[in-house]
């Protein structure tokens, strides 16, 4: 299984990583050209730049060699938090930042928990938050996906010691095979998900998709079957946040039984007391 690195030029934290991928991690321009602008390889692994936005990169993964892709972009948030985030791209109901209404991406739960160790091993700094993200926005893709971020103001973006953090950790990881975890998905919490991230430092379970608080109305059988489905190789479990589930814990508690999915609540994995959002 081979991947793509995915930058747009429209976006200053991907260029910002692209500079570093090739000015200092080895990746050097070719003859071949995407989008008009020279395709860098190392090794094998091409990364590849775009005009778009790749939230809007529909049907990108029929353009490039790799059998999943990483996308390396920015992270915007009206808080401004400074962040490190992975997160999987896909959307519960309607599609209003790229991709298609209803359609989930395929994960890739072990590279993303590499991703995040990797990120916390090089900056564990309280001046970042190191944090999987739920499962949003596009693009609408077919092959594994998964995006890591640098948030979340263009300070952020253009930081070179922030793109070398995340240079770093994509070369690693496209460099090395990721390790075989037990994959779960995650339903409650926040945006900034916390029971994901916990489980992804603190366990030996690698998460997929997460379904947070306020997409909840929009989880029924079918986009519960569609994530399992796209979650990975090796799904396990849904974990349950509970807390974080609100008023929806008896509704997606049934589903979950009529489907015969196995299911736990997030606490009881965890020696942590409560770490789910309001």
């Amino acid at each position: 299984m081979k991947p793509s690195i995915i930058v747009s030029e429209q976006d200053p934290a991907g260029m910002n990583i692209k500079d570093l991928l090739v000015g200092i991690h080895g990746f050097r321009e070719t003859t071949e050209t995407f989008h008009g602008h020279p395709v860098c390889m190392k090794d094998g692994i091409k990364l590849y730049t775009t005009d778009k936005r790749t939230i809007d990169s529909e049907g990108i993964d029929t353009e490039v060699e790799g059998d999943f892709l990483i996308f390396a972009t920015r992270h915007q948030a009206g808080s401004s938090k400074k962040a490190f985030c992975v997160h999987v791209p896909g959307n519960w109901s309607k599609a209003e930042a790229g991709g298609k209404d209803k359609k989930l991406c395929r994960a890739l739960p072990a590279m993303m928990k590499e991703a995040l160790k990797k990120i916390y091993g090089m900056y564990a700094d309280d001046e970042f938050t190191i944090v999987q993200e739920c499962t949003h926005h596009g693009p609408a893709i077919d092959k594994p996906c998964m995006f890591i971020e640098i948030g979340s103001t263009e300070e952020e973006w253009t930081r070179k010691d922030c793109g070398e953090v995340i240079a770093k950790v994509v070369n690693h990881i496209t460099m090395n095979p990721a390790k075989r975890y037990r994959e779960v998905m995650v339903i409650g919490g926040g945006h900034y998900n916390q029971a994901a991230t916990k489980l992804m430092f603190n366990t030996d379970y690698a998460v997929g998709h997460v379904c947070p608080k306020h997409q909840l109305p929009n989880l029924d059988a079918n986009m519960l079957k569609q994530a399992i489905d796209k979650n990975g190789d090796r799904f396990e479990m849904v974990v349950l946040d509970w807390k974080g589930l609100g008023q929806e814990k008896d509704r997606i508690v049934s589903i979950l039984d009529r489907l015969g999915i196995k299911h736990e609540r997030y606490q009881k994995l965890s020696k942590q007391d409560d770490l789910s959002e309001d």
